[in-house]
C-alpha cells in the first residue's frame, strides 16, 4: 500500500500521459505478448493441439517446454495432476489412468501437454516458475525422462496405415508400441496389429515394462471411434476391439509400476457428435469410469492469470498497477449505492489486480454467462 501510494505520487509530479488522478495508462504498465500487440497470432493458435507438439510444427508457446510452462499458470487441478504424474512415473504411487473431462475449451489439451512437457529430456522441475512448489510436494525426486506415446484420434487414420522409417503401423495399439519402442516395441505386438486384434493386457504389461517408465496420452478417442461404428474390414480393427484395447491398457497401466495414461473424454454434445459418437462416449465412460481423476477442470477465478499469461507479458509495474486498482476501490467506495455490492471489498480488490488490465467484471460475465452457449468455449472462447 506504501508503494501504491508513493507510485501515485510520482506520476502526479511526473510529466507526460496521466489521469486527473495521476494513473498511468495501462499500456505502460504491462506490455502485451508481441504476437498479439502485431496482430500477427490467429485465434486458432490459441488452442493446443497435441498432434502438432508431436509431429514438432507447434507454436514455441506449445512445443517448447520452458516457454510452454512459462506462459502456464499451473492452477489447482493441473498442479494435482502433476504432482500425481511425477510420483507415477518415479514408481512412488500417483493415479495410474487419469480421465480428464470437461466442456469445450475447459483446458484438456493443455494438461495433457504440460504432463507431456514435464516428462520431457533434460527438463528439470526447477526449470520454471511453480517448479518449485512441485519439488516440495513431490520430496524433490529426480525427474525420469519418461518414454512418450501420443495418439490423437482426428491425426490417425481407421484407412490407411501410418508409415515409418522402419515400418507401418495400422491400429492405435500397434503405433503405442512403436511410439514407446520403436521397431522392437511393434513387433511385440505386430500379430495383433496386422490382424486389427486387441493384443489383450499381458503383451501390454510386458512393453510398458521393457519401455518404461512411460507416459501414454490418448485424445479425442471418441472422434476416432465413431468413425469405425459399425464399419467392419477396416485395418484399424473393428469398434469393438478398440474398445477392448481401451481396458486391457487402463488394466495394463494399473499393473504396471511406473506407467500413467491419461485420456481425454468429451463433455458436450457440440464434441460427441451423433448416435455413433454418444454410444462410443458410454462405451468409454463403461470402461474408465471406474478411475477416480485427480484432475479438476479450470476454475473462473482461475483463469483470470490463465488469460493475462497468455496475451500479457509476465513483467508488471506493480506499484503503479495498485495505485489503479486502489483509484478504482476509492471511486466504488464513494458510490456504492451505484456500483453492485462487495466491489469495493479486499477480495474483490485482490481481483482486479489478478485480471488487470481487463476488468474482472468482463471475465465474470464470460464465464458465468457466455459459457452456457453451447459452442462457447470457456477459456479459449475468452482469449
Amino acid at each position: 500500500e506504501a508503494e501504491a501510494q508513493r507510485s501515485r505520487q510520482d506520476a502526479a509530479r511526473t510529466a507526460g500521459v496521466t489521469s486527473q488522478l495521476g494513473l498511468r495508462p495501462w499500456r505502460e504498465i504491462i506490455s502485451p505478448h508481441p504476437d498479439v500487440a502485431s496482430g500477427a497470432y490467429m485465434q486458432a493458435e490459441f488452442a493446443a493441439d497435441l498432434a502438432q507438439v508431436l509431429a514438432g510444427t507447434a507454436r514455441p508457446e506449445y512445443g517448447d517446454p520452458r516457454e510452454f510452462f512459462r506462459r502456464t499458470y499451473l492452477t489447482q487441478g493441473l498442479m494435482d495432476l502433476l504432482v500425481s504424474g511425477i510420483r507415477r512415473l518415479t514408481a512412488q504411487g500417483g493415479d495410474p489412468v487419469v480421465q480428464l473431462q470437461t466442456a469445450f475449451g475447459g483446458g484438456k489439451t493443455h494438461s495433457m501437454l504440460a504432463l507431456y512437457h514435464l516428462a520431457a529430456p533434460q527438463f528439470e522441475l526447477r526449470d520454471f516458475v511453480g517448479g518449485e512448489e512441485l519439488v516440495e510436494r513431490t520430496g524433490d525426486v529426480d525427474m525420469p525422462e519418461a518414454t512418450r506415446a501420443v495418439l490423437v484420434g482426428t491425426a490417425f487414420s481407421a484407412t490407411n496405415p501410418t508409415a515409418h522409417a522402419e515400418c507401418s503401423t495400422h491400429t492405435l495399439w500397434g503405433e503405442l508400441a512403436y511410439q514407446l519402442g520403436g521397431r522392437e516395441g511393434y513387433e511385440m505386438v505386430r500379430a495383433a496389429d496386422e490382424g486389427g486384434a486387441n493384443p489383450g493386457s499381458d503383451v501390454l504389461v510386458a512393453v510398458l515394462g521393457r519401455y518404461g517408465p512411460c507416459l501414454i496420452i490418448i485424445d479425442e478417442l471418441v472422434a476416432y471411434a465413431r468413425n469405425i461404428y459399425g464399419v467392419t474390414g477396416l485395418p484399424s480393427g473393428s469398434f469393438e476391439a478398440v474398445m477392448s484395447f481401451v481396458q486391457s491398457l487402463t488394466e495394463a497401466v494399473r499393473r504396471s509400476v511406473d506407467s500413467m495414461l491419461l485420456i481425454s473424454i468429451p463433455e458436450s454434445d457440440m464434441e460427441v457428435g451423433g448416435r455413433a459418437g454418444r454410444e462410443t462416449l458410454e462405451s468409454l465412460s463403461h470402461i474408465v469410469g471406474r478411475i477416480d481423476s485427480v484432475w479438476k477442470p479450470v476454475s473462473a477465478r482461475e483463469s483470470f492469470e490463465i488469460v493475462r499469461r497468455r496475451l500479457f507479458a509476465t513483467e508488471v509495474r506493480h506499484a503503479e498497477r495498485d495505485a489503479t486498482v486502489n483509484a478504482y476501490a476509492d471511486l466504488y467506495r464513494g458510490a456504492s449505492a451505484e456500483f453492485p455490492s462487495g466491489v469495493a471489498e479486499r477480495d474483490y480488490i485482490d481481483l482486479m489486480k489478478a485480471a488487470y488490465p481487463i476488468h474482472p467484471e468482463l471475465f465474470e460475465r464470460l464465464y458465468e454467462d457466455w459459457s452456457t452457449l453451447e459452442r462457447f468455449q470457456r477459456t479459449r472462447g475468452v482469449l
